[in-house]
């Protein structure tokens, strides 16, 4: 049989191409497709039914074949033979099977030339409008597993309780709602385990996807021959995660399977069920998101072309882009563009939250949407009240800033640096992809460890911190006897109004006090609550190391660090002695820089500095004392 060539598509008529799959009576007969184009401009074009798929393999442990692009299977495109992935060869025969193939499919490894470049560009631009112009989508996660049935079978009737039986006791009592449904579905842990597998399968792990499956009028998962609406499924992680909530903020104890209590390892499905409530079908007022919302949601997922991150993101923004997809671009060429874009556009420096030293050929100012960061950027501004400034760096002076001709550098203004003395022990917080895979290879869906014991490498970190302060409090009274950390009170902090001791346990949090009993949790700077709110700050346990969940969003990518100058603050993971830290106009909070031999610097990070966090380091700025610096970052 001879090979398929494609015939061109007029990207100026809206042309896509589109699959009918004929019928079969045997499950392996051969697969055999009719392939014809269709305008999308054509408001009479024939319905079609696009489909959702990983190119790989559907579930983590089967055979590497389904990973390997070299393992084909040959099928019949308009009597011509076509090459495609196991996976995709799977989808076709069970879509084949349940006799939904009168409608034809689009399917982008088939309706899309994926050799021609300039096509692949001009079609990407055309996903969005694709998937929403569908009669519906199938999303396909795989063939059958073990309990794969029940587990659909189970979130439909999950997704009924919440949804019309018990949604107005939740309402009026959240906890009693949440307890009712679960006594409802029952806590078989088998049920749970099998849906945690079937919300943990490659298909969630994809950056189209999150494109695919928002964008689309509906939405239906297929698992072998079973099936789920995808509403269903939100609803079901969305019961997952108010139980985990309700357990993590309130330490309480809601009955059923520790499954259902550890949400937080399904961070892949839960990531969707996010931008569901921003875009899709729950919240369809949702106001518009920018792409830098959705580079949020997409960063963490897999793509095999880097450049897939901004592209399958650009697909769930409402509104235009300037950004047009192109593939002939270099992936670091492609990310600087949306940096230097959103920085002009938006007039801030905001997006430096999320660069991190990649070691990638990426500028430093660029965020590496190729890495996922495992930290969380510093809480600026109040979760109640966005406008309340939490940190105030450089005194609300505006950013200044320039980029150069070919958008290799930016420059800023700096008012304040201070060289890097001394830099803590690091500490590793474990990937919940990585339990998730160690988890899958034991066949213990249950192996997933604790929060105490992925914190584990934290205890020795601290403790090195501890004696990095100690030795500090030496060496700025050396006359106190057997200095100790408790002993610390009697030293000031020079920089702030605090013994060592407290401006320590404050740094660790980041100065930070989450407020209970507000809805949304409130955020508050300790050294601006009153007596009246009646807050108390709470260190570190020592002796136990439990800590409040302040820490634990401060700490997590971060260590301790003590400049040249004296002052102490938390810092990227990557920072080193002899960085510098360094205020600039326009930031909220202080960054972490890098010297380079040619007079520029590498971005490293945003870092919390007790005493530089609400303008102090503009004073001399103000009263035009303070000599500033042009940094130019590469």
């Amino acid at each position: 049989m001879a090979a398929f060539e494609y015939e061109k598509l007029d990207p100026s008529l809206l042309e896509i191409r589109l699959v009918r799959l004929k019928l079969a009576d045997v499950f392996t007969d051969n697969i055999e497709l009719e392939l014809f184009q269709i305008s999308l401009s054509d408001l009479d074009h024939e319905p079609y039914v696009p489909l959702s798929y990983t190119w790989g393999t559907p579930f983590r442990g089967l055979s590497p074949d389904w990973d390997d692009p070299k393992r084909t299977s040959t099928v019949s495109l308009n009597g011509k033979s076509f090459e495609i992935r196991l996976n995709l060869e799977s989808a076709l025969r069970h879509i084949r099977g349940v006799k939904i193939n009168s409608v034809p499919l689009w399917i982008d490894a088939i309706c899309i030339n994926q050799k021609n470049v300039p096509e692949r560009s001009s079609q990407v631009q055309l996903m969005r409008q694709i998937y929403e112009g569908g009669s519906y989508t199938i999303i396909w996660l795989g063939p059958a597993q073990e309990g794969s049935k029940l587990a659909l079978y189970k979130i439909e009737e999950v997704a009924n309780a919440r949804r019309e039986r018990f949604f107005p006791l939740l309402e009026k009592d959240r906890m009693a709602g949440l307890i009712a449904i679960i006594d409802s579905v029952g806590t078989d842990p088998q049920c749970w385990l099998a849906i945690r597998q079937v919300l943990s399968c490659c298909w969630w792990s994809r950056a189209w996807v999150f494109q695919e499956a928002v964008v689309s009028s509906h939405a239906v998962l297929l698992c072998g021959y079973d099936g789920a609406s995808m509403a269903d499924v939100m609803e079901t992680l969305t019961l997952m995660s108010d139980i985990a909530t309700e357990q993590a903020d309130n330490s309480s104890h809601i009955p059923g399977n520790e499954i259902v209590n550890q949400a937080w390892i399904l961070e892949d499905a839960m990531s969707l069920l996010g931008l569901w409530g921003a875009y899709g079908e729950t919240s369809p007022d949702a106001p518009a998101i920018d792409l830098r919302d959705a580079l949020f949601y997409v960063r963490r997922l897999d793509a095999t072309d880097a450049r897939d991150k901004i592209y399958a993101a650009l697909g769930l923004v409402k509104g235009s882009s300037t950004i047009i997809p192109d593939y002939s671009r270099p992936v670091g060429e492609v990310y600087r563009s949306f940096a230097r874009q959103y920085i002009e556009e938006h007039k801030t420096l905001d997006l430096l939250e999320e660069c991190s030293l990649s070691g990638d050929d990426i500028v430093s100012w660029a965020p590496n949407y190729s890495r996922m960061i495992y930290g969380f950027s510093l809480e600026k501004h109040s979760v109640r009240d966005r406008s309340i400034r939490l940190y105030n760096a450089s005194r609300g002076k505006p950013a200044k800033f320039s980029f150069s001709d070919d958008s290799k550098t930016l420059t800023l203004v700096g008012c304040y640096s201070d060289p890097i003395g001394a830099v803590g022990t690091k500490w590793k917080f474990a990937n919940p992809k990585n339990m998730l895979d160690a988890a899958y290879k034991k066949q213990d869906m249950t192996s997933g460890r604790s929060p105490s014991e992925r914190n584990a490498t934290l205890g020795p970190a601290l403790a090195q911190w501890k004696e990095l302060m100690v030795n500090y409090g030496r060496d700025r009274e050396p006359g106190i006897q057997d200095l100790t950390y408790e002993s610390l009170t009697q030293i000031r902090y020079l920089h702030a109004n605090d013994d060592l001791k407290s401006a320590f346990d404050k740094t660790l949090c980041a100065d930070i006090k989450w407020v209970p009993d507000t809805d949304p949790m409130k955020l508050a700077r300790h050294t601006r609550i009153s007596t009246e709110e009646n807050l108390a700050f709470e260190p570190i346990n020592w002796q136990t190391g439990e800590m409040k969940k302040e820490y634990k969003f401060a700490l997590r990518g971060r260590i301790f660090f003590i400049t040249q100058g004296g002052y102490i603050g938390l810092a990227p993971e990557a920072a080193e002695e002899n960085d510098v830290v360094s205020v600039v106009l326009g930031g909220e909070v202080p960054y972490v820089i890098r010297p380079k031999n040619n007079g520029h610097y590498l971005f490293v990070g945003e870092c919390y500095v007790h005493g530089l966090m609400d303008g102090q380091a503009l004073e001399g700025y103000e009263e035009g004392g303070s000599e500033v610096e042009e940094i130019i970052l590469d």
